[in-house]
């Protein structure tokens, strides 16, 4: 039975199901390891782990708390990822990202034991803006990786394409999508629905086009656009739903100006997203330096069209004109232009929601394990072979 070890960031829950998904159906003898503790601050569970799981789970940097207070989260979490490599023995590495301590500590440990190990990550080749000594830098470190990688889990496009531009040739790379569980999204709206149209009719929100925005509100996120363009349109047929806190808050509240059409929800536990999915018609997101964007991926499997800059990951390979608009621009003038073709055009909103379900069909955490299990499979044998 092969032996991998997989090395994520945090346990957010939308990993939870494709994490899983690789334990049932890979054959693997699979630990999947953490390097820090629960982000509480955005809302997450922890998630209770059975006897039944199909895979072990550690989070580092609880394997030594006094550690963890001496030289912090990130430290504390690669020396003990140390102690785990060297008893666990992974006949395989699969590492989420290439730039923490504990990543750095992997990466180094199956290249100088010769392990063969995948990369997977959402690196998005248009958000590759480093400059001067730390272009050179990552640049150097990147064609080390691309080199060395057995395989590289490509996401979507704009992922593979960060991938080629630092020498990654198409034998290395994988494709496995970024996913999340699309029947839950669906499941729950349906069930939602009437809670959906009471909490509309308390927001004033019936009759209306509803544009909702699901995130932090900080400002490479650009919320400022979708209040400003609101604003600018002055239409009592739409109305804007912000599901999310975060620094930019007041000062958005101020921008509104108290319009009651802009309606700021506040922080939305996950598992009543669906419910702001049910109320709305279309999602939008017109961030800067956004690597992927679930919330696309989210809202897409509730049956909403998306507008969304078209250099965000996920825009990339699921946004265009038969479900929503890729945004050319961070204006408020071109967003409040796909707001009102939106809103003044029910038949081809109707389109574009259809659109957005049968499109995010093929972005099934079903889909995105057996990618991960077909890379890892076949780059695994032409490692023996290569020997």
């Amino acid at each position: 039975m092969r032996r991998v070890l997989l090395l994520n960031n945090v346990p957010a829950p939308y990993f939870d199901p494709l994490f899983e998904k690789l334990g049932e159906e890979s054959g693997w003898r699979l630990t999947v390891c953490y390097s820090s503790d629960w982000n509480k601050d955005v809302g997450w569970r922890e998630q209770l782990r059975t006897e039944a799981a199909s895979h072990r789970t550690i989070i580092l940097d609880r394997q030594n708390p006094a550690l963890k207070s001496k030289l912090g989260s990130s430290l504390a979490a690669a020396v003990a990822l140390v102690k785990v490599l060297l008893s666990e023995r992974p006949d395989y590495l699969i590492c989420y990202g290439y730039t923490l301590a504990p990543q750095m500590v992997a990466l180094l440990w199956a290249m100088i034991t010769a392990k063969p190990f995948a990369l997977a990550g959402d690196a998005n080749i248009y958000n590759d803006t480093a400059a001067g000594m730390k272009r050179l830098a990552k640049s150097a470190w990147l064609r080390l990786l691309a080199r060395r990688a057995a395989a590289l889990i490509a996401v979507g496009l704009a992922n593979r394409m960060f991938w080629e531009s630092y020498g990654a040739g198409a034998d290395k790379i994988f494709e496995a999508r970024f996913a999340v569980n699309n029947d839950f999204f669906a499941t729950e709206c349906e069930k939602r629905k009437e809670d959906a149209a009471r909490l509309r009719l308390r927001f004033g929100l019936t009759g209306k086009t509803v544009f909702l925005f699901v995130g932090r509100l900080v400002r490479r996120k650009n919320v400022d656009l979708i209040v400003g363009a609101a604003r600018v349109l002055n239409d009592e047929g739409i109305a804007v739903v912000i599901a999310g806190s975060g620094e930019e808050k007041e000062s958005l509240e101020k921008l509104a100006g108290g319009d009651p059409r802009i309606i700021f929800a506040g922080n939305v536990a996950p598992d009543d997203l669906p419910l702001y999915y049910a109320l709305s018609d279309a999602l939008i997101l017109p961030a800067a330096q956004e690597p992927w964007g679930l919330v696309i991926n989210e809202a897409m499997a509730s049956g909403l069209a998306v507008i969304a800059h078209r250099h965000c990951g996920a825009a990339v390979d699921l946004v265009a004109a038969d479900n929503g608009f890729a945004l050319e621009t961070f204006s408020v003038e071109e967003l409040s232009r796909a707001m009102k073709m939106i809103a003044s055009d029910r038949a081809r909103l109707d389109s574009m929601q259809s659109r957005s379900l049968e499109k995010i069909k093929g972005w099934s955490i079903d889909e995105a394990a057996i990618g991960i299990i077909r890379a890892i499979e076949s780059s695994a044998r032409q490692d023996i072979k290569s020997r």
